[in-house]
């Protein structure tokens, strides 16, 4: 497990050096691109930590107007022995990574970092042979055949029936649901299905998945079921659209986002970092919950 994170932590150190190189990003903004290829929702001070990782690698990252960049081209950064294994087995991974944009990503930032070796880091690679570091994140799920099996099922818009093991109450659940598309988090595939009886989006983890038939009936996704939200002041103008938003109003400083396919426990977390310039419209029992734990927390830190 503390592998994985690790591994984790590195794509998105990566990620984050890349777009740093492209342009300056404010703190809000590193922290979203780090929340792209992770489940969790982070606090500001992992972007801190991410920028101190940088610097002690000798990259000159600068913070000017509350938005980070760096200062020239990268050059001579100093690798080791251990630091290299690491790079090596990010790049054995990335046939296995399904995610297209993903694996582009990967791919320039570990271009921009070799063709910056220092002096001495290339030193190291002539003289050594460098062994990738063991990994024992399990990548079976990224190649497996049901990927293409539930990819088809979305495709084909049918409804479909599944038997599904929580392995939380370790007890076999029954859905009824509209798939959407696949999606992949720490390396491992998750369905995407609009629940009926809920009227919300539900992730199911493919390897849970223990039956799954398709439905004559053409699946339809209500999307009454979507969140509408305001942002406020600057978090407007650099806000990133996730997959299933679109922004339905627009004016000089706001825009109105409706979100129709993320969890919305999900959503309420990345949505709470921003409440001084966040205000969720819709549904009202999203809206009430938001305050009622923006009320504990000021409670808290009273």
């Amino acid at each position: 497990m503390q592998d994985n994170k690790i591994n984790n932590a590195g794509y998105r150190l990566l990620q984050v050096l890349k777009v740093l190189i492209q342009k300056p990003l404010s703190v809000d903004e590193l922290l979203s691109i780090a929340e792209e290829t992770s489940e969790n929702s982070y606090r500001k001070e992992l972007v801190n930590k991410y920028i101190n990782t940088l610097r002690l690698l000798n990259i000159p990252v600068i913070k000017e107007k509350s938005k980070y960049y760096i200062l020239r081209g990268i050059d001579n950064i100093d690798f080791n022995e251990s630091e290299l294994s690491m790079i090596e087995m990010i790049k054995n991974s990335l046939p296995q990574i399904q995610s297209i944009d993903l694996k582009h990503n990967l791919e320039e930032a570990l271009q921009i970092i070799e063709r910056n070796f220092s002096q001495k880091t290339d030193n190291i690679i002539k003289l050594k042979q460098i062994e990738a570091a063991a990994s024992k994140t399990n990548g079976r799920a990224l190649c497996d055949e049901s990927i293409k099996k539930f990819e088809k099922y979305c495709k084909e818009k049918l409804k479909l029936s599944l038997k599904y093991k929580n392995t939380l109450l370790n007890q076999i659940e029954c859905y009824s649901i509209a798939p959407v598309k696949i999606i992949y988090k720490n390396q491992k595939a998750f369905l995407i299905g609009y629940h009926y009886e809920t009227n919300s989006y539900k992730e199911f983890l493919l390897s849970n998945i223990v039956e799954a038939h398709q439905l004559p009936q053409i699946s339809t996704v209500n999307i009454s079921g979507s969140v509408t939200f305001k942002l406020k002041n600057r978090l407007a103008a650099s806000y990133k659209l996730k997959e299933g938003e679109t922004i339905i109003e627009r004016g000089d400083n706001f825009i109105i986002v409706s979100n129709s396919l993320e969890d919305k426990d999900l959503i309420l977390k990345r949505l709470i970092r921003y409440y001084g310039n966040c205000e969720i419209l819709y549904p009202r029992t999203m809206k009430e919950k938001m305050l009622k734990l923006i009320e504990e927390m000021e409670h808290i830190y009273d």
